[in-house]
């Protein structure tokens, strides 16, 4: 199996399919890379498309260390060094959206474009609650427990209800490939403390700003307010789907996200030659 060593000691699983232009997708706070399986075959068609698990899911190590934003972020430039991939587009959910953000600020010649999927620039005690919550269940009812709340802040109320035989299905094994409860709490304090603002009026790479309008775990406001201080970005907010739309309606987030990466990469590649050029 392919592994990246991280500049902080540890292994970080990865995996690199089809040909194109250099695309990661980064998953949120449960980190392992199975979350992007709806757009698997539609991205490998079209770029040469990069996951990996962040560090404490997945197959990657399971380091019980203080994380942070910074510490994700440079684990994702280490699998980057491993592929030789001098530069790429970021695709991140939540999470992997302030992964994207602080790329982008912190190593910028290493980012193409960011879509910034369900991402914040603030904490608020919106978010301080929800993220209390969730910590609360897993430590006073274990994984399985965690596992079965995580629709209800996820998925889009139609889609529990339409699809609850077959997320009941998956729960258990959910559970049991769950990281250790330290190292989960650990990631959760992580992003409850990081908060950009106006520090993200320093990016300059092309951006897009998504989310559904109801998302109830990062609202629609949280992407607006990004928009405010990224006056370049794109917003594009779809109708329905909840905090995970690329599960929830994958044929609409790929068709969006896919052309939106296509454009960018030809802009990406005309600066390049018009810098060269002079």
């Amino acid at each position: 199996m392919p592994f990246a060593k991280a500049s902080n000691q540890g292994e970080i699983y990865y995996e690199s399919l089809g040909n194109g232009p250099p695309v990661l997708l980064v998953a949120g706070i449960g980190g392992a890379s199975g979350y992007w399986k709806p757009q698997v075959k539609s991205f490998s068609e079209n770029f040469n498309l990069v996951l990996h698990d962040h560090r404490g899911t997945g197959k990657s190590s399971k380091d019980k260390l203080k994380y942070s934003v910074e510490l994700m972020t440079d684990d994702m430039i280490a699998v980057m060094d491993e592929l030789d991939l001098k530069s790429a587009h970021i695709v991140g959910h939540s999470t992997g959206a302030v992964m994207a953000q602080d790329m982008a600020m912190r190593y910028p010649e290493r980012i193409r474009s960011a879509v910034m999927y369900s991402g914040w620039a603030r904490k608020d005690s919106y978010f301080q609650r929800c993220f209390d919550v969730r910590k609360r269940v897993l430590l006073d009812s274990g994984p399985l427990a965690y596992v079965q709340t995580t629709p209800l802040f996820l998925m889009s109320p139609w889609y529990v209800s339409k699809n609850i035989h077959d997320i009941e299905a998956g729960e258990q094994a959910s559970a049991d490939a769950f990281p250790p409860s330290e190292i989960m709490c650990s990631r959760i304090d992580a992003i409850c403390a990081y908060g950009p603002e106006e520090k993200l009026r320093d990016i300059k790479c092309q951006t897009a700003i998504i989310c559904a309008k109801d998302d109830h775990l990062t609202p629609i406001f949280y992407s607006e307010e990004i928009a405010e201080y990224i006056p370049h970005a794109e917003t594009h907010f779809f109708e329905t789907g909840g905090h995970a739309i690329s599960q929830v309606l994958p044929d609409e987030f790929n068709d969006y996200v896919i052309k939106y990466l296509m454009t960018a990469d030809n802009e990406f590649q005309k600066a390049n030659r018009d810098q060269k050029n002079g």
